[in-house]
């Protein structure tokens, strides 16, 4: 087998102050002429700090794509698009229960569609954005209003069209944080629907934004995490 993508975060458990690192790995068989691989199962691993060890995990969980903005910590779990048999998903893995859960995307998701999705936060939901790459992008913004609750999904607008902006970052209070085709931040203002520039650029896919709390937790040196 031959594993060929693999997952590692490194999240908190402030409940119990515990440290931990999930590890998925898509494992592959080669095919029966040999001259390629096809995807075989899922493997999941988890690093537990308190421990300073490894261990597998028996679930069956569907195939993971990973691009930027298709991971989603929030409410104590983190988040990423998975497709199985036809149908998407968001595979949600529940930090401090250790519980997988699976929550299907909205009808208007249809895969392939040629869209690409992104999961953000905007008022406290977990958000959905759809778009797709051109000269002028519209990205149609879905929120689930009761989290984990597939049927409560509301479509909440319409961003766009704009000029040359290839891909969203994060959401920050009324503002949209957008990446343009030339690697340069922008941000579109959900009230006065305007667009501002930021002499900030970066190479393609390259920016990221996270929210984080400060912690005096120490994290201790683990031997066994590589």
């Amino acid at each position: 087998m031959l594993p060929v993508k693999s997952l590692l975060r490194y999240k908190s458990v402030c409940k119990s102050c515990e440290y931990k690192v999930i590890r998925i790995s898509d494992l592959h068989e080669e095919d029966d002429d040999g001259a390629g691989y096809v995807f075989h199962s899922v493997n999941v691993e988890i690093y537990d700090l308190s421990t300073d060890s490894w261990r597998g995990i028996d679930v069956v969980v569907p195939y993971v794509y990973f691009f930027p903005c298709s991971e989603l910590l929030f409410n104590g779990a983190f988040h990423w698009w998975a497709y199985e048999h036809g149908d998407e998903w968001i595979l949600s893995f529940h930090i401090s229960t250790e519980v997988f859960r699976e929550t299907r995307l909205p009808d208007v998701c249809a895969f392939p569609d040629g869209n690409k999705r992104a999961f953000l936060v905007l008022n406290e939901s977990f958000a959905l954005l759809l778009f797709n790459y051109s000269e002028q992008t519209s990205f149609d913004i879905w929120l689930m209003t009761q989290y984990g609750v597939a049927k409560s999904w509301a479509k909440h607008s319409t961003i766009g069209p704009l000029v040359h902006v290839e891909r969203p970052v994060f959401f920050w209070k009324h503002e949209l944080l957008l990446e343009k085709a030339n690697g340069q931040l922008v941000s579109y203002d959900l009230k006065s629907q305007r667009l501002k520039e930021y002499q900030v650029y970066g190479a393609q896919e390259s920016f990221r934004a996270l929210v984080y709390s400060e912690s005096l937790v120490q994290i201790k040196k683990g031997s066994d995490i590589n």
